[in-house]
């Protein structure tokens, strides 16, 4: 027996709610969703790291371990299948690529539609046709033109959705000892990312070395985020000295109390697809210093909200990085443009909206039904 196919719940799949723009579009779908009444279930392989999701989701979020290792599948299928149907959902939303496989096999097992939201680069032939796959939802134009221009996907499947964000009406204000003291205060550059090699976070590391060499005085970074990657950067940040002033966090921030206290924002990726974390700095008014790579290139307007680096290039990132805090007017100015920008071109309303107009589509009924 299969789910009823006029159902409004959705199922959400998703790979670890962790920092970083997967995690943070996964948040906002759901309160996007709440905000408009659907239902919406939550499985994951992990609980999500505390400050990501809305308050309340606990309720809707289940866990298990097993849920993107194929070997274990027919172990757990039977687990799997019996928790989708108890939610009677009419559709499936996988929240990246790496759901997309999942997404398929118990979509033919429920006979019920689902699309999958795409926020990176993929092989060509990772997502073969299936009948059941209605839409795959890309967030920015330079991610749509390589989804079907080189990964093989069909113009017609992949659409656009711009990652959408609920912009703050009004800007937390730093802690008092700050503003009682803000010439002297330590400035503070920030990163949130997946530690993985397409970040090239050791290029991160590498402007550190160049900043505090060359600016003159104190300055504190952060990178939050997990991954393979960390123990090698933690090495390289003790080979360039710098381990003293680089703070690793394992998520365990919330990423709007620490954008509240960000000079700059830095993201240094080597592919990106759209960079959901350089617009949550926009939002909150934080000057970004970005590479010039795909959804990046029209996120970012340089010398407007922010600077485009090349690259790799860390001694670009550093001098960028450098101009910021030695410019506190530039700053305030790019940060006021940024935030402008992320309040009327990426909101939290539009892009639920085209969602819902998606999931109408792939449920086959009118919209806002």
């Amino acid at each position: 027996m299969s789910a009823p196919a006029d159902s409004n719940a959705v199922l959400l799949i998703s790979e670890p709610v962790v920092p970083g723009g997967i995690g943070i579009y996964t948040g906002n779908l759901l309160r996007g969703l709440t905000h408009v009444g659907i239902t919406h279930p939550i499985i994951s392989n992990r609980e999500p790291v505390a400050g990501i999701l809305p308050d309340g989701e606990s309720e809707q979020f289940e866990v298990l371990e097993s849920l993107f290792r194929p070997f274990w599948w027919p172990l757990i299928r039977s687990r799997l299948e019996n928790w989708a149907r108890e939610r009677e959902a009419g559709l499936i939303h996988g929240m990246s690529a790496v759901t997309a496989p999942l997404c398929a096999r118990l979509a033919a097992r429920l006979k019920i539609p689902y699309i999958v939201t795409v926020h990176h680069y993929q092989k060509k032939g990772a997502m073969p046709p299936d009948p059941w796959l209605k839409a795959v939802v890309t967030v920015s134009d330079a991610l749509r033109e390589h989804l079907v221009n080189d990964a093989g996907l069909s113009k017609e499947l992949v659409r656009l959705i711009p990652a959408g964000i609920d912009v703050p009406g009004e800007l937390p204000a730093r802690p008092v000892e700050y503003a009682q003291d803000e010439e002297s205060s330590i400035p503070l550059v920030s990163c949130f990312s997946k530690l993985v090699p397409r970040k090239d976070c050791a290029c991160f590391l590498r402007a550190i070395r160049r900043v505090l060499d060359t600016l003159g005085r104190e300055c504190s970074f952060v990178l939050a985020g997990d991954g393979p990657e960390e123990p090698a950067l933690r090495k390289l940040a003790k080979e360039l000295q710098i381990e003293r002033n680089v703070t690793f966090c394992h998520g365990a921030i919330r990423y709007d109390e620490l954008l509240r206290d960000t000079d700059v924002y830095v993201q240094c990726s080597k592919i990106e697809g759209f960079g959901t974390m350089v617009l949550q700095a926009m939002a909150h008014g934080v000057p970004v210093v970005a590479t010039a790579t795909g959804g990046l290139l029209s996120l970012v307007q340089d010398s407007e909200t922010g600077y485009l680096v090349p690259v790799g290039d860390h001694e670009a990132l550093a001098t960028r990085i450098i101009n910021l805090l030695n410019d506190p007017e530039l700053s305030h100015r790019f940060g006021e443009a940024g935030r402008q920008i992320a309040t009327t071109e990426y909101t939290l309303d539009r892009m639920m909206a085209k969602t819902l107009e998606i999931y109408a589509e792939a449920r086959g009924v009118p919209a806002g039904v």
